[in-house]
């Protein structure tokens, strides 16, 4: 079901640009943090299909997350997330 819902707001944003991928959930708020702070849109895409097995649920990997912005923006997006 997650995989038909980030299809659609795939086919209808504008925001298709990968610029992260992160397996850990300390990495995605640290990102979304640095790319808010910046006031750079951005959208996450993720896979919980790793997270459904229960070898996973106990701990905050397993679910993937990808954040995409605007083609226009990638620069900026970039550089937030590998300024220190």
């Amino acid at each position: 079901m997650n995989f038909l819902v980030n299809g659609i707001e795939y086919l209808f944003s504008r925001k298709r640009t990968l610029v992260y991928t992160s397996l850990h959930l300390d990495n995605y708020y640290k990102i979304k943090g640095k790319l808010l702070s910046s006031n750079v849109k951005f959208r996450v895409a993720s896979d919980v299909s790793l997270a459904q097995r229960e070898s996973f649920t106990h701990n905050n990997y397993g679910v993937e997350y990808k954040f995409y912005v605007a083609k226009e923006d990638e620069h900026r997006a970039l550089e937030a997330i590998h300024h220190k």
